[in-house]
């Protein structure tokens, strides 16, 4: 987990400097979101189906590299929780995925003209996500816990990659700094696990985030 870590911290760090020495438009804005997830699995095995959302959490930096007035190239280092369930129609055997990953997407993002400090935006790119943590919990009839965190860690896929579509605002509340909200769709088309059959998860994020 450690060398996973320091090559994303490195990559996104190389991307910093990168931007700010070929500052020649809008230049780099740096940012911080903290806020909700909300995932589920979609499920191809027979007998199993997903089983309603789960509520997760992300937390991390964010960075937009302007190259025109209204188009930038936006990407982040987060840590995100995944969190989903399935259901086994033969005995009503639930079991509780609790995912995180280090995400590192890389989206286009595209903005209308500020007016009067706002301005709308919505995006679009590929997420990747790397697994540092599976947890699962099982429960049996009547929701009776079975087994409760039990490390899946060798068993889950250690790439994740989705794509992303969102939208939002800003709202600047400073010379540079800015405050944006918005909701976002991961919609994950990797297998979660390696055993038979495909589990995919997904998540909608209600985004919050603070620009400097």
């Amino acid at each position: 987990m450690k060398k996973i870590l320091l090559i994303a911290i490195l990559c996104f760090s190389t991307t910093i400097i990168f931007a700010q020495q070929e500052d020649t438009f809008k230049g780099f804005k740096l940012g911080l979101t903290a806020h909700p997830t909300f995932g589920y699995i979609k499920s191809d095995i027979q007998g199993v189906d997903g089983d309603g959302l789960r509520a997760g959490f992300t937390y991390g930096l964010l960075g937009d590299f302007y190259f025109a007035q209204n188009y930038a190239f936006s990407t982040a280092l987060k840590l995100t929780t995944i969190n989903g369930q399935t259901k086994a129609n033969a005995n009503n055997e639930q079991k509780i995925y609790k995912l995180q990953y280090i995400e590192v997407p890389a989206t286009v993002k595209l903005c209308t003209s500020e007016n009067n400090g706002l301005k709308f935006f919505g995006q679009f790119g590929l997420g990747n996500g790397f697994n540092v943590r599976a947890k699962q919990d099982v429960k049996g009839v009547s929701s009776t816990p079975i087994q409760e965190d039990v490390d899946i860690y060798k068993t889950t896929s250690f790439y994740r990659a989705s794509l992303i579509i969102g939208a939002g605002a800003e709202f600047a509340v400073g010379e540079k700094t800015k405050l944006a909200g918005g909701l976002t769709f991961d919609n994950g088309f990797t297998d979660i696990q390696s055993g038979a059959g495909t589990l995919k998860n997904s998540y909608l994020g209600l985004n919050l985030a603070v620009y400097f």
